[in-house]
């Protein structure tokens, strides 16, 4: 039977759930069970001296598991399969990390910078037009293409490389490509940062007009007058 991660151990093993209800998270606990059961089986020395005994492997799964859940279970275990194949040494959670990271060329896909120029260069912008993949046009549709026509690079990107890269965990998932994409929450410091640059740069206008002589409460009329006088 296997272990649960997430609990702690009992005198009878870990507690564990009724059979017709898994707990959330369940498809991750089973890779990162299963991840340990390969590990163990490929290198059996080197595992019982990374964990050698009950405890140091509870407690490792359960860092595993918090550490990679962000990642589709299925991608955790090509991952590992991947690390078996071709460490020279018993490879750890760092070494599992960074294989779960996406390579897009893996999927067939552009990297996120180049997807961006892609739609912001798009002259057909329906679905049926020439992408070089699907996902590409869905990122630009749901970062919105008034948005990546208005704003700067450094402003749109940062949105596109979001919606992109959920896209494409959800193709490493099978999950439904086209299922809504929950808004990200908007960073109330970078909020107060661009308001306090604009109240920097309007008092600085303030400041230089009324240096110059213009009334700036006077609105159009005030400013032409000002450069007539010029």
């Amino acid at each position: 039977m296997t272990s649960d991660p997430r609990q702690p151990r009992s005198h009878s093993g870990y507690q564990q759930q009724s059979q017709s209800r898994q707990p959330p998270g369940q498809d991750h606990i089973d890779a990162i069970n299963a991840v340990f059961t390969l590990l163990e089986g490929a290198f059996p020395l080197k595992y019982r001296r990374a964990f050698p005994d009950h405890e140091a492997v509870d407690a490792s799964k359960r860092v595993w598991l918090q550490s990679l859940k962000s990642y589709p279970p299925r991608r955790i275990m090509q991952a590992a399969r991947k690390a078996i194949d071709s460490a020279r040494f018993f490879p750890d959670l760092a070494d599992i990390r960074q294989l779960c990271k996406l390579r897009f060329d893996e999927l067939g896909l552009p990297e996120p910078l180049q997807a961006y120029y892609e739609a912001c260069n798009a002259r057909n912008r329906t679905r049926d037009g020439f992408w070089s993949h699907l996902v590409v046009y869905l990122a630009a549709k749901e970062t919105g293409w008034s948005f990546l026509e208005s704003e700067p690079q450094q402003v749109v990107l940062p949105v596109f490389e979001r919606n992109y890269s959920i896209l494409c965990d959800r193709i490493m998932a099978g999950e439904d490509l086209e299922a809504d994409i929950h808004k990200a929450l908007e960073n109330p410091h970078k909020r107060n940062v661009m308001q306090e640059s604009l109240s920097a740069s309007e008092r600085e206008l303030h400041n230089d007009m009324e240096k110059h002589g213009i009334n700036p409460d006077g609105g159009r009329d005030e400013f032409l007058r000002a450069m007539k006088e010029l």
